[in-house]
């Protein structure tokens, strides 16, 4: 049996319901689903995994692409309509799953894959730090979000949007905007826009390389306090160790670094030299 698009009166007709407590909006215009898988760039040669399918919106043009489709969906309900329309060629496999809880390696072996879906706000940020930790088998990711996460990945220092996720973005990986889709494309229709991003692994990084631990701990400490300057919030870590803080200062200044400044305002490469000053003070 071929995919059908889903629009609202086949996903009523098949008794779908979405769920609230899942942030379930699905996407109901084949023209933006036809465009946003058109967006991730896919060939026959590429592996694409995808990330709550629902009822198969955008996994009728990724099978068209003619790459090999992963599909992962822990709605019970959406599996077995799922299983029942998937190509039984073994073109598109289908597995009952938790992203969040998938071993890529299992799948994929030593290979890497395009990381592909429609993204609820709520689990925006687990997913990323997964593709982070699993950045081995990343190629890149295409993901639908929201609008608002979408300028929050992307935003510059010195906005509200600038926060610990946009630093690990902007460390690990080269995130743009690729299109707006209305939220009316969408059902039920949410209260926002949502974008397609892309997220490409920036070269030579990996989420697992010396010292990387530490540069999140001292991002995640300047962000703790957003309100206070960085070397406020840096006194409690600093102390634990055992630095002096007029030496981190000098060393901090030698660099043109001022703690006098909130974290919101740090580039990734101010980041990066204060956590190797830290490393170097701590006794």
């Amino acid at each position: 049996m071929p995919i059908i698009f889903p629009t609202q009166n086949i996903i009523k007709k098949l008794g779908i319901r979405p769920s609230r407590q899942r942030s379930q909006n699905f996407l109901i215009d084949r023209n933006s689903a036809q465009k946003a898988v058109s967006c991730a760039g896919l060939t026959p040669d590429d592996t694409v995994i995808e990330i709550g399918p629902g009822p198969g919106s955008l996994t009728l043009f990724l099978h068209e692409t003619g790459a090999r489709v992963i599909c992962y969906e822990i709605d019970r309900n959406l599996y077995g309509i799922l299983e029942r329309q998937l190509p039984q060629d073994g073109s598109v496999s289908l597995h009952f799953q938790d992203i969040l809880a998938a071993d890529f390696g299992s799948v994929l072996g030593d290979k890497q894959a395009v990381i592909f879906g429609s993204i609820p706000y709520a689990i925006t940020s687990p997913i990323i730090i997964k593709i982070l930790e699993d950045s081995r088998f990343l190629k890149r990711a295409v993901f639908i979000v929201q609008k608002e996460v979408a300028e929050r990945l992307c935003a510059p220092p010195g906005c509200k949007d600038y926060g610990i996720l946009t630093v690990y973005c902007r460390a690990y990986l080269a995130a743009s905007t690729l299109m707006i889709i209305p939220a009316r494309c969408f059902y039920p229709e949410p209260k926002v826009d949502s974008a397609v991003i892309e997220l490409a692994p920036r070269a030579q990084k990996s989420w697992h390389g010396p010292d990387e631990e530490l540069f999140r701990m001292i991002v995640r400490t300047g962000f703790s306090q957003r309100r206070k300057t960085f070397q406020n919030c840096l006194k409690g870590y600093i102390g634990q160790r055992g630095i002096n803080t007029e030496e981190l200062k000098a060393a901090a200044d030698k660099e043109a670094i001022a703690l006098t400044r909130r974290a919101e305002t740090f580039t990734v490469e101010e980041f990066y030299p204060l956590a190797g000053i830290i490393r170097h003070l701590t006794p």
